[in-house]
């Protein structure tokens, strides 16, 4: 009988110790993937470089060679929308001539300054539709600024997480064998949760820069009507809104990596002090990635309400 015992005990450590490693693994897997994805070092590979920190003007989807999304959106707009809004542009003006000169009692209060204000809005308004498409890509560019400048103050230009926050074997050395089956199946789930939020990140970044860029196209048009002096102007004004809400939806997302970092660091301090559960650790981190990915999706939506975008 001490035999079969020895040889069901050595069987059980060896279990033991494989589920161990594939926790740790599970856990090294998760930080290379994060950091990997999040680095601000792997030049145009980086989904970080290529999505966040990148101007629209140097964006190619990280492909190379070939012609940019921004030649293309700029060709169209340039030689497509801004003729329509002249043309808007044109039909706006002259009716508010019409209303501005109406509106001094049929002539018989008319001032000649009325005209000298209408040919300086003709021109404002002929400028800005002209150079639209250039002028909302810098407004885009402060987003992309604050976005770089947030990345390199939460981040640095390091790893996203920090290697020393490795999970140690240690602190899963008072475990038994079913508790290491459960950790390492809800580590497995959490790894499969991380590859989740990064794809969920790729959407939400992909269809934000592609929204920018359909923002962009149509630029001339609610800018023509910002020169109306009713309720058209509150076309050009939500574009504006609009716009700003997708250039700061990226800083958006930065806070939320930032909060997921801190908390996963956290949670790994805690398991190598051996204070808590682990179990429930693990639990928490499965929910902290699941919050992260439900947040990460409605970044759109908050940063639409924070600049009353609709």
């Amino acid at each position: 009988m001490g035999v079969i015992s020895d040889a069901i005990d050595a069987l059980e450590d060896w279990c033991c110790g494989l589920f161990k490693d594939g926790i740790k693994s599970q856990f090294d897997g998760i930080s290379d993937l994060l950091t990997d994805t999040f680095s601000q070092t792997t030049g145009d590979g980086g989904l970080v470089s290529t999505y966040l920190t990148s101007h629209p003007a140097n964006f190619t989807g990280g492909g190379t060679g070939g012609t940019s999304v921004w030649t293309t959106i700029e060709t169209l707009c340039n030689n497509v929308v801004v003729p329509i809004a002249g043309f808007i542009l044109t039909v706006i003006l002259l009716n508010d001539l019409i209303q501005t000169v109406l509106r001094g009692n049929n002539f018989k209060d008319f001032d000649d300054s009325i005209i000298i204000k209408w040919i300086i809005k003709a021109l404002c308004g002929v400028i800005l539709v002209s150079n639209t498409y250039y002028i909302a890509s810098a407004l885009f560019g402060f987003g992309t600024n604050v976005c770089s400048n947030g990345l390199t103050t939460l981040f640095g230009t390091g790893d996203y997480l920090d290697t020393a926050l490795a999970l140690k074997k240690s602190a899963l050395s008072g475990l038994s064998l079913g508790e290491l089956m459960t950790v390492w199946f809800i580590s497995l789930i959490v790894h499969l949760g991380v590859m989740i939020l990064i794809v969920a990140i790729v959407i939400t970044l992909a269809s934000r820069i592609i929204e920018v860029f359909m923002y962009l196209s149509v630029a001339p048009i609610p800018m023509a009507t910002m020169m109306d002096s009713g309720e058209w102007a509150s076309i050009g004004k939500n574009w504006i809104k609009q716009l700003l809400a997708l250039s700061f939806q990226g800083f958006f997302i930065i806070v939320a990596l930032g909060i997921f970092k801190t908390l996963f660091a956290n949670m790994i301090t805690t398991l190598n002090s051996g204070t808590g559960s682990v179990i429930m650790q693990m639990a928490m981190l499965l929910g902290y990635t699941a919050a992260l990915i439900f947040t990460i999706l409605r970044t759109g939506a908050i940063s639409k309400s924070v600049f009353s975008a609709h």
